[in-house]
């Protein structure tokens, strides 16, 4: 896919959700454009729909109406075996908690996407420790989730949404539960994965610093999206 090529799209999409109450919508037409290989932020206010965004946008939850196509595929158009597969395929998550398993060790954290995507435990093995090396911490492939800092966990969570060498990282709030030097490392990493692999990444922060090294910005207000001037 070459640089500038559109590889995730939204057109018109609407996310209602119902209540004790009626019909709430979340989401109010909203549409964008990422090119591969580029940063975009999503910023906004807390509760305005950013996380529901990305869940739609990755295949983690479908829309109301409208359209999300992703790597050339209408994502509406899978059933949700294929967008299972889809998903561990092309799509990297990230998120504020970092969601890894606790019985297991950061390598093998690191390797479950791998082994789901029928990757053989040796390939699996060897290119776990050379994401955990890309992100600092192959000294600590064998400690598992508890023996590690907030920083340390989030690292290897970032690694594994690079386990199959996805088209799109989609990261909520990726330093939220960080302290500020961590979040800076953090983001600092993210931006040399960016530029030195050409990983696409849409980030829903509410980080200023991490915004601005962006790209690209889009303002969420009120379940819409308008692009940052």
């Amino acid at each position: 896919m070459e640089m500038n090529q559109t590889i995730l799209s939204a057109n018109g999409i609407h996310r209602d959700f119902k209540t004790t109450e009626g019909v709430l919508p979340v989401l109010k037409g909203i549409s964008l454009n990422v090119a591969k290989g580029e940063m975009v932020a999503i910023t906004g206010a807390s509760g305005v729909g950013k996380s529901t965004l990305l869940h739609l946008l990755g295949g983690l939850d479908r829309p109301t109406s409208g359209h999300v196509r992703l790597v050339d595929t209408e994502l509406s158009n899978c059933s949700e075996a294929e967008l299972a597969k889809f998903r561990n395929k092309n799509v990297g998550f990230v998120f504020q908690h970092h969601y890894l398993m606790d019985d297991f060790s950061a390598l093998e954290n690191v390797m479950i996407p791998m082994l789901l995507a029928g990757v053989s435990r040796s390939k699996a093995k060897a290119n776990g420790e050379l994401l955990l090396e890309e992100v600092g911490l192959i000294d600590r492939r064998s400690h598992r989730p508890r023996e590690m800092s907030g920083g340390e966990q989030q690292r290897v969570a970032v690694a594994r949404a690079l386990a199959n060498s996805p088209e799109v990282v989609l990261a909520d709030e990726p330093s939220g539960n960080l302290d500020t030097a961590t979040g800076k490392a953090l983001h600092d990493l993210l931006r040399s994965l960016n530029r030195e692999k050409n990983v696409t990444f849409l980030v829903a922060t509410h980080n200023r610093d991490l915004a601005n090294s962006c790209d690209r910005e889009y303002v969420m207000i009120d379940g819409t999206l308008s692009v940052s001037e």
